[in-house]
């Protein structure tokens, strides 16, 4: 079975080894110290007892359990059998330990000294022996102290990492919850407190990386909404005309007739080629601008005019059209994007009464009126177009009212 890496059991296990690798280290250390000081301590206190009283060669004195002689010679036998007298040398302190300092108690220990002021030598020498066994083994060593609290810091260590990663744990286990249940209407709200500020700010980078894909994906059903809608028109007319194409060729009618047709047929291609175009620049760079060319609002209403009145068919619709011969310089597919959806609505919410269109200038107005009893909402994804001309008069600032009337509507749009 393979253990999943886990940062939790990462970052116990690097903590423990780290801190018990640092105590021990640290122990050995301060043991070293503290047998270090003892020396330090007993070679002061040598170098103090060894110049308090005259001493004279063969008669050495006893002061404060410390032997002082003129000669090694003169030492106690016992200091001179444990001591090698080719190891003194002048304030070097030479000791010999009975037992095993780590583990016990010692069983005896042995310290001389050799030291000169002028031309006088001096011999220090003092022990430390006879301790009862039982005595022996109610004594602690230093050194257990020492394992003690190492195995006491040890566990300290071990406990503290354990309980910090059990209060940052909860929070990063909230947090992978949450992030794990966010859905379209979570993105929307504040992210909740985790609690450490550094979680706090990467379930903010999460919401708004979400937030952004959900954004992205918005824009693309967007994009396909407006395209299917936009679409429609350019490809009734290129099925028709098509169909039509096909009934000419059959009855051999006159070549210049077919390339009429063919004509058309090839204008709805270039229209659908204008309208994608222009959908993905609506979608992805609307912070740009479309280049503006020559173009006559007039002729591109009767034109569009024309496309859409397939869609009057079967109906009592009278139309009345007026528009002039001016150019103007503005974004064509645009242009055609709105005046498209707003002619198509007007011919789609008119069954039976009479449409008014008029052009001059810069201004377009249609005014429809449904005189059918029976009124049948069938917008046919008008609400679609409707956002798409209100998106795309927004972002050039155009001049645009939508009026209810009485049967029917009153729209005016100045391209300017």
């Amino acid at each position: 079975m393979k253990i999943r890496p886990s940062l939790r059991l990462y970052f116990l296990i690097i903590m423990i080894v780290t801190g018990i690798t640092t105590i021990s280290i640290m122990s050995v250390v301060s043991f070293n110290y503290f047998i270090a000081g003892l020396d330090l301590s007993i070679h002061k206190e040598m170098q103090t007892q060894a110049y308090q009283l005259p001493v004279s060669e063969g008669t050495p004195i006893t002061l404060n359990n410390f032997t002082i002689a003129s000669t090694f010679n003169d030492l106690p036998e016992i200091i001179k059998s444990k001591i090698n007298e080719q190891d003194m040398a002048v304030n070097r302190l030479v000791k010999n330990i009975q037992g095993n300092l780590f583990f016990s108690p010692p069983k005896a220990g042995y310290f001389a000294m050799k030291l000169q002021r002028a031309d006088e030598v001096r011999y220090v020498a003092t022990m430390f022996t006879g301790v009862p066994e039982q005595a022996r083994e109610g004594l602690f060593p230093a050194f257990k102290y020492l394992v003690m609290i190492a195995f006491a810091a040890m566990a300290l260590f071990a406990l503290v990492p354990y309980f910090i990663l059990r209060k940052v744990a909860n929070p990063i286990e909230n947090l992978m919850v949450w992030a794990k249940h966010l859905n379209k209407k979570q993105l929307t709200k504040p992210a909740p407190d985790f609690h450490y500020s550094e979680l706090n700010s990467l379930a903010d980078i999460v919401r708004s990386s979400l937030q952004s894909v959900q954004e992205s994906l918005e824009r693309e059903q967007q994009f396909l909404g407006y395209a299917s809608h936009e679409l429609r028109t350019p490809i009734a007319v290129t099925r028709t005309n098509t169909e039509l194409l096909r009934k000419m060729i059959e009855k051999e009618i006159s070549t210049e007739k077919q390339l009429q047709v063919l004509d058309r047929i090839e204008r709805a291609s270039l229209n659908m080629t204008n309208l994608t175009e222009t959908l993905l620049w609506l979608n992805r760079q609307a912070d740009k601008s479309i280049p503006l060319t020559t173009l006559s609002l007039g002729q591109l209403t009767q034109q569009l005019l024309n496309e859409l009145h397939y869609l009057l068919k079967g109906k009592k619709v009278e139309i009345q059209i007026q528009t002039d011969n001016s150019e103007q310089q503005l974004p064509a597919v645009l242009c055609r994007i709105i005046i498209n959806n707003l002619i198509r609505n007007a011919l789609q919410h008119t069954n039976e009464g009479k449409i008014v269109i008029t052009q001059s200038g810069h201004q377009l107005t249609i005014h429809n009126q449904d005189l059918s009893e029976n009124m049948v909402d069938n917008d046919l994804g008008f609400g679609l177009g409707l956002e798409l001309i209100e998106r795309l008069v927004k972002h050039y600032e155009w001049q645009y009212k939508n009026t209810a009337t009485d049967n029917g509507h009153y729209v005016e749009i100045n391209f300017v």
